[in-house]
């Protein structure tokens, strides 16, 4: 069991952060935050003809965190920012690939905060993970951490929370996912019942939180909503793990 010691305090302006995963959504499923979002070009700086939306709160940071990747000779790009509901829903049936998509209504993109980012290196990678809370963000999936977050990892995928609380979760050794489930009252999720789109919803249909393999495909009951990760998109093998969980290894 993960102890955390993470003052209320560390979210931010007293604002208690979205919590969505597989079985959680959006406090409003299909909530588009278009007032909030300024644009911004591939390399993070404010343009009115950028192709990328993001969070005002979160812009600035954005900006210094890839000044400073640059500094460190990492060529970053923006690869993607926010996605609306449908825009979530297009790109989850366009997927092809097993769990590289979030269900609409669960996705950390709908909020303006998250950002996915070109990272051309395996430096560039390692510098993000051990730089990203000094600008106040965090990797949402981190490597190992599928069976918790419900989803693969995902190293170029980042979410503004505010540099005290970026920095408690890696001081921890946590992810985001667990500091909300060691700390419930930081985030608020809705129930997906307001989701336009059946798409949005995913019962388990048979499947257990034990869960099973589908040759690498990892499939398992995730807080009573369907999850799967394909195992092989991080070079491992799903298989029987102590205690008798799948998981990829």
């Amino acid at each position: 069991m993960v102890m955390l010691m993470v003052p209320l305090s560390a979210a931010g302006d007293g604002d208690r952060l979205s919590w969505v995963n597989p079985a959680r959504c959006l406090p409003s499923c299909a909530d588009n935050p278009a007032g909030r979002l300024v644009r911004i070009n591939d390399r993070g700086l404010p343009d009115r003809r950028g192709r990328h939306r993001v969070d005002a709160d979160a812009r600035p940071a954005l900006t210094e965190l890839m000044a400073a990747a640059a500094d460190a000779g990492h060529r970053v790009r923006v690869q993607s920012c926010f996605r609306s509901y449908p825009d979530q829903a297009r790109l989850f049936a366009a997927t092809k690939e097993i769990g590289r998509a979030a269900r609409p209504g669960h996705s950390e993109h709908q909020l303006g905060t998250a950002v996915d980012l070109r990272l051309p290196t395996s430096a560039a990678i390692a510098w993000l993970a051990e730089n990203a809370p000094n600008f106040g963000f965090v990797l949402s999936y981190p490597p190992g951490r599928q069976r918790v977050t419900g989803y693969r990892p995902e190293p170029w995928h980042i979410r503004f929370v505010g540099a005290a609380l970026a920095k408690e979760i890696q001081a921890q050794g946590v992810s985001l996912e667990e500091l909300f489930r060691a700390r419930p009252d930081l985030g608020q999720s809705g129930t997906c019942a307001d989701c336009p789109r059946r798409t949005s919803i995913a019962p388990c249909k048979g499947v257990t939180s034990a869960g099973r393999c589908d040759g690498d495909v990892l499939v398992w009951c995730y807080d009573g909503a369907a999850a799967a990760v394909d195992c092989a998109s991080s070079s491992e093998h799903c298989g029987v793990a102590e205690g008798g969980e799948y998981n990829c290894r």
